[in-house]
């Protein structure tokens, strides 16, 4: 009577292992085969479901009955795709592409919450979210070099910047530029460098405009793979990766993007030389190799719209000698601009009156040292000057004394 029993079981068992079936898959972004995870698979009409892995895999028991029903995949930010498992064999491996859920206008725009979404959305809104209206920032620009870890030289200036940003990726502030009083100290470069308009440069390569071609064109975004970073209340970070290109420099990104408006309010981009870099046979070959690089956009609200508050770059580059080709000395330079002041009346009639170029002469410009200007400076208090910079440049003689004798 046992041993039927025993049969009778291992029959019922093999039975019902017979009338139940494993479906498994993959869950993955169309556009980049990037693995999703947390995706909801769930049979339709029914309470059988389950969740992809961090690798985007699934395993789902099924009753045998259930392979002429079909599988509904939903995941955040994605279109919900509906699959027919009929014919689905034991053993089987799918492959489930999930499409980004946009809404097509003029450009793609994300409806939904994932990185790439989100600065997809960010993009979209930056005509809404910018001030573009002709408009006049006042602020402080600082400047100083190091050679081989020892600062070699400063330039300190007020200066007022005319824009007019009626195109968001021309928020390049390069237009018109008045410097309102500066100081200098004697210049202690090992190359004696004149140096081009660097604080043109700064203003006009600000992450806004610069990487328009890059992680700020939306058609370009799986190349930078956009993942978020952090997410509390007030809003999101998101950082771009690098991957192997064939231009010289590689790049990074951390952007933040506000909750709700989804304006960008910081962009720090990060550049490194590319080891995978070829050269061009007609490739200009510089005695100066970018170590890195690193520039920084922060914006601040004016009249309900944002601007930008200050812009920062600092980038280390082995200077080669020329015959041998070895490292002569490693230069660091870094250049700050934080504004205080925003003022969008009378622009025109204020620049026709004011004394604004293209370009400036602060390097090589003469110029009346104001004492009692600096002395009340704010700004200087607001962003003091390293103790390093002030020992190392004042080893000849008092900072204080070169700025007055180079003002003379």
């Amino acid at each position: 009577m046992k041993k039927s029993l025993s049969a009778l079981l291992i029959i019922l068992s093999l039975f019902t292992k017979a009338q139940n079936v494993t479906v498994r898959g993959f869950i993955l972004d169309k556009d980049n085969n990037q693995p999703l995870s947390l995706c909801a698979i769930q049979v339709k009409n029914s309470q059988l479901g389950a969740l992809s892995e961090d690798n985007g895999f699934f395993e789902l028991p099924l009753p045998v009955t259930n392979l002429t029903d079909s599988l509904k995949i939903s995941f955040i930010g994605y279109l919900s795709k509906t699959i027919s498992i009929a014919g689905y064999k034991q053993g089987d491996t799918l492959r489930i592409f999930l499409e980004t859920a946009i809404e097509t206008k003029q450009e793609a725009v994300i409806i939904a919450e994932n990185a790439k979404g989100v600065l997809l959305k960010a993009i979209n809104n930056l005509k809404q979210n910018l001030f573009r209206d002709s408009l006049i920032q006042t602020g402080f620009y600082r400047q100083f070099h190091k050679e081989n870890g020892k600062y070699v030289r400063l330039l300190e200036s007020d200066v007022s910047v005319a824009i007019n940003a009626k195109d968001p990726f021309m928020y390049a502030f390069h237009e018109q530029i008045q410097i309102n009083q500066q100081r200098r100290s004697e210049n202690y470069e090992t190359n004696g460098d004149v140096h081009g308009d660097h604080l043109v440069d700064l203003l006009k390569e600000n992450p806004f405009s610069y990487n328009k071609t890059t992680f700020l064109n939306p058609k370009n975004l799986d190349f930078f793979a956009p993942k978020f970073e952090h997410e509390d209340s007030a809003g999101y970070i998101i950082k771009t990766q690098y991957k192997e290109s064939s231009s010289a420099k590689l790049e990074r990104a951390r952007i933040w993007v506000e909750k709700g408006t989804y304006a960008i309010t910081r962009i720090e981009v990060e550049k490194f030389p590319n080891p995978y870099y070829v050269k061009g046979k007609y490739a200009y070959d510089s005695r100066w190799k970018l170590l890195n690089e690193k520039d920084v956009v922060q914006l601040t609200k004016y009249k309900g719209r944002f601007v930008v508050s200050s812009l920062e770059r600092v980038y280390n580059d082995d200077v080669l000698n020329r015959q041998t080709g070895q490292v002569d000395y490693v230069v660091e330079e870094t250049f700050d601009l934080y504004f205080y002041n925003y003022d969008d009346a009378n622009v025109s009639t204020k620049i026709k009156n004011g004394k604004y170029h293209d370009f400036t002469s602060l390097y090589t410009a003469n110029y009346n040292y104001n004492d009692q200007f600096w002395n009340n400076y704010s700004m200087l208090k607001e962003h003091p000057l390293a103790h390093q910079i002030d020992t190392d440049l004042s080893h000849a003689k008092p900072l204080d004394v070169q700025f007055h004798e180079m003002g003379k």
